[in-house]
């Protein structure tokens, strides 16, 4: 494992006990990163360590409130302690909360949302940032509802596209020092978030152009391109990964129908 294109690097994912965080984890450890496993479920976290473990790689669980910037900055402390300054943050911590419209939107609904998926986003960056060196790599988990909004969503919507704008002000900021700083926005991924959709609409997949859900290891492969060396010209940049779904609008559905294909 440490003669991967990332071997010796030291990686920090947050969100990482389950669905992305932890794919990404895993990725990134096969390619020979050291991984600092973060997430509120400190015994989902110890269970990925173990899991990079069983790989001969190196990894460190944290619990972590990403919203709380004392642990945030602990948590940043600790990982630099014992396994060295952050070279990869991934930040992919999220939450879905309260299914409501406007109108029907409680207030800590929305303000936990934006907690967790600004703040968090906002306090991990800030905290490594200053120590990363050239090459460093900042890798933030949005959503295509960032993108195209989300009914019964306004508060994850409005959330994830703040870490679009977040990431492109990020990656000007950064780039004089080469680091770079990237978004990624899921469409539908299996994963616990995405759990009830499915359940509900077990055929959905079929309005995907690829016709299948995502798999958290679709976007897993992306974050590790973008964690790597090749990537060092890629910044600032939001790239959709949803089987063309954001493509499948009501006049682009009639035309497949139209030729057979849907």
């Amino acid at each position: 494992m440490g003669q991967g294109k990332l071997s010796g690097r030291v990686a920090l994912v947050t969100g990482a006990a389950s669905g992305i965080g932890r794919a990404v984890a895993l990725q990134l450890a096969q390619e020979g990163a050291i991984v600092s496993i973060i997430d509120m479920n400190l015994e989902g976290a110890r269970a990925v360590a173990r899991e990079v473990e069983s790989l001969n790689g190196k990894a460190l669980a944290i619990q972590c409130d990403v919203s709380v910037e004392e642990q945030v900055n602990q948590t940043v402390k600790e990982t630099a302690e014992k396994l060295g300054n952050v070279d990869i943050l991934v930040n992919c911590a999220g939450m879905f909360v309260g299914n409501n419209s406007l109108v029907d939107m409680v207030t800590v609904d929305w303000l936990r949302t934006l907690d967790v998926h600004c703040g968090g986003t906002f306090f991990f960056s800030r905290a490594v940032v200053g120590s990363m060196k050239e090459g460093g790599r900042i890798i933030n988990i949005s959503s295509v509802d960032g993108v195209q909004g989300q009914v019964l969503g306004i508060h994850y919507a409005a959330a994830k596209a703040a870490v679009i704008g977040f990431t492109k002000t990020l990656a000007l900021e950064v780039a004089d020092k080469g680091i770079t700083a990237n978004a990624i926005a899921p469409g539908v991924i299996r994963t616990p978030m995405s759990q009830l959709l499915i359940e509900i609409s077990p055929d959905f997949y079929k309005k995907i152009p690829a016709d299948r859900f995502g798999e958290p290891e679709d976007i897993a492969e992306l974050a590790t391109f973008l964690a790597s060396p090749g990537a060092s010209y890629l910044t600032g940049q939001t790239i959709v990964v949803d089987g063309g779904l954001t493509l499948a609008n009501p006049v682009n559905q009639f035309a497949l129908e139209v030729m057979g294909q849907s």
